[in-house]
Order: C-alpha cells, then structure tokens, then sequence
C-alpha cells in the first residue's frame, strides 16, 4: 500500500499580549493611565446634564438686563418728572451786596435776568452767563456770585465798585467808580461829601484825574469840594478846586498828587482865606 504524504501547513505563531513585552513598572502605569482616562470620561458631564445649567444661565443674563433696562427708564421718569414739577422752578432770589453798595435788591435782580419762572438747573449751567450779564448792565458791580440754597433758593452775592467822586453833566451828578466808569444812574443834588468833577469829558483827562486824586490822603481828598477842568494855552491840564475850608487852588493833573499833599500844611500858614497856586512851584495870596 502507498503511502500518502500529507504537507504540514505552517504553523501561525501564537499572538504575543502587548502587556506581555512591558516590564511590570511600565505595565502598572498604563494600567494607571487608563483608569484615569475612564474616571475622567465619567465625571464629564454630557450635553444632557449641561442644557439645564445653560437654561438658568440665560435666564439669569436675561433678568440682569431687564432690571438694568427698567432702572434707566425709571430715572428718566423721575427726571422728566422733576422738570414738570414745581420743584425745579426757582422759589426765592435774593441778593447780598458788601456794605459799600449803593444798588437796589431789585436792581440787581433785574440787571441777572433770572426769573421764577426759570429752572434751578439752567440757572446753575448758565452760573458763568449771568455773572457777565450782571457786569455789563450795572457798571457798579465789580464781582458776582450765583449761590443755592436749601433746593429752590438762589442768592446773588455782589461786590461793587466804590464811588470816589461825582461827575456834574449839566444839572445831573453820575457817579465815578473806581475803576473810572461812570455810572449810569444820576442824582439832583451831590451826596455823602463826594468830590464833583465838572468840565471833564469822559475820556483820558478823567481818567488820570481819579488816578491822582486816589492817591491822596483821605483827610487832603475829604476836604475837596469841587474839581473842575480848566485849560489854558499854556496849561492844559489845569484844574481848578474849590475846597470846603473856602480856599481855592490851581495844580496840573500830572502832578496833582504830588503837590497836593502839601496843601494841608500851606493852608495852615495862610492867614486868610486865598488861593493856593501848585502848577509851578507852591505859593499862595489872598483874595
């Protein structure tokens, strides 16, 4: 009998375990690893546990806004409010002057141009406004402050020029300010001993004539009655003053205060009532 030969098919070697060829330390920390990755895979959360988070999340954004929204609106429903209301109007205007001031309350309350009619706001933001306004219509102010009080008041602190002389323009007397500006209100007769000045025109002889006279002791500017311009040829700029001990002098404006402090001592030696000349030297003669 023959015999048949059978051919071995090869045989597959045996699949090794990856784990198999790692040392023991290796093996224990990919063990460690991928029990790590699973526990982290657990613990996030799916979209099915995040959409109720987002939800309240939303709604949460959402009520802030609305509350922000309703908060705007209602201040500029009070606001609107405050400036129909009586509220906003001004209730009483006063005026506080130094104690030189010679002007009116009402005077100056006209010469602001604030009503009651006119809210405390605008009057506030237009602080700067009215202060100039003040100075141009009254020459007499030489400074204004708008000030409140409580919610509705408002006073206006005034400080004015001083008058140093009256200027006679027929038969009216304006005052003359510090600064040299003459007033625009007039009066009949002059008023608290002021110097008049008569013959003057407004321009730079009146100018440097207040100049000179404010630099006189107030005791040599008291006793003067009377300054009037009186020009020559060979002078022109002689004034003429009539003072109130009855004398008479003639000086130049240019040098009026440097000479006229010396009258006080030439009239005491005067044994009659005279005239005193300061325009070239010093000397005096009687009528």
């Amino acid at each position: 009998m023959a015999k048949k030969w059978f051919k071995r098919s090869p045989k597959t070697p045996p699949v090794k375990n990856p784990a198999s060829a790692l040392t023991p330390w290796e093996a224990y920390q990919q063990q460690q690893k991928q029990a790590q990755t699973a526990d982290k895979a657990q613990r996030e959360p799916t979209i099915e546990h995040k959409l109720p988070r987002l939800k309240a999340l939303r709604h949460k954004h959402l009520m802030r806004r609305l509350a922000f929204l309703l908060t705007i609106l209602g201040l500029i429903l009070l606001i609107a409010g405050y400036f129909v209301s009586p509220l906003s109007k001004v209730k009483l205007l006063s005026v506080t002057t130094d104690h030189q001031s010679v002007l009116s309350e009402q005077t100056v309350i006209d010469a602001s141009g604030i009503k009651t009619t006119d809210t405390l706001v605008g009057v506030l933001l237009q602080q700067h406004t009215i202060t100039k306004r003040l100075q141009a219509r009254e020459p007499k102010i030489k400074a204004a402050t708008v000030a409140v009080h409580g919610l509705r008041n408002v006073e206006l602190q005034i400080k004015t020029y001083k008058t140093v002389g009256l200027l006679m323009r027929g038969e009216r007397y304006y005052p003359i300010l510090a600064n040299g500006t003459i007033a625009k209100d007039s009066l009949t007769q002059p008023t608290n001993n002021y110097s008049v000045y008569s013959q003057f025109k407004t321009g730079n002889k009146l100018q440097q004539m207040i100049k000179q006279y404010r630099r006189l002791p107030a005791t040599v500017r008291n006793g003067i009655s009377e300054i009037k311009f009186a020009p020559t040829k060979i002078n022109p700029q002689r004034v003429h003053l009539y003072m109130n001990d009855g004398n008479q002098v003639y000086a130049t404006i240019a040098t009026f205060a440097k000479k006229m402090q010396y009258y006080p001592s030439i009239a005491k030696e005067m044994k009659k009532k005279g005239t005193v000349n300061l325009e070239v030297g010093a000397y005096s003669y009687p009528f």
